[in-house]
């Protein structure tokens, strides 16, 4: 090995992290990256052993006072909008019920279960996003 080792390679042997074998074997042969090893030792030795630093102020309730404020868990314009969405339904089937009823009877079975398939698939669907959209919100408020 004809180069010095990187400052990220003196690290880790600093930090006591095996190196590969030319790393190592050219750390043995060479005084100049030996030295710089040393300093990162004692740097390394000298931050270990400073006090945590301290706070005069409540950190984490100046964090929290920054976050935006939390959403109400169910938006009104979308209860609204269900209840008129509902409320349609509700009408066309009071309306056209006996025509509705005889169009499914006339659908075969394979017909329905493919349409319940294809709905339980969507709404799986929508479901995993949901949870995976919590997931990513949720680890992004992980303060430890």
């Amino acid at each position: 090995m004809t180069l010095h080792l990187s400052d990220y390679d003196l690290q880790l042997a600093a930090d006591a992290v095996p190196l590969p074998t030319a790393a190592a074997a050219h750390l043995h042969d060479c005084r100049r990256c030996q030295a710089r090893l040393a300093t990162y030792q004692q740097l390394f030795t000298a931050t270990a052993r400073l006090p945590q630093p301290a706070f005069e102020f409540d950190l984490a309730a100046t964090v929290l006072a920054r976050l935006p404020r939390a959403k109400p868990a169910f938006p009104w314009v979308l209860g609204i909008v269900a209840v008129l969405v509902l409320g349609v339904v509700g009408a066309f089937v009071a309306l056209l019920g006996g025509v509705l009823g005889q169009v499914f009877q006339g659908l075969s079975t394979g017909l329905g279960a493919g349409l319940v398939a294809v709905a339980s698939f969507i709404v799986a669907g929508q479901c995993l996003e949901l949870l995976a959209r919590y997931r990513r919100q949720m680890s992004l408020l992980a303060f430890s």
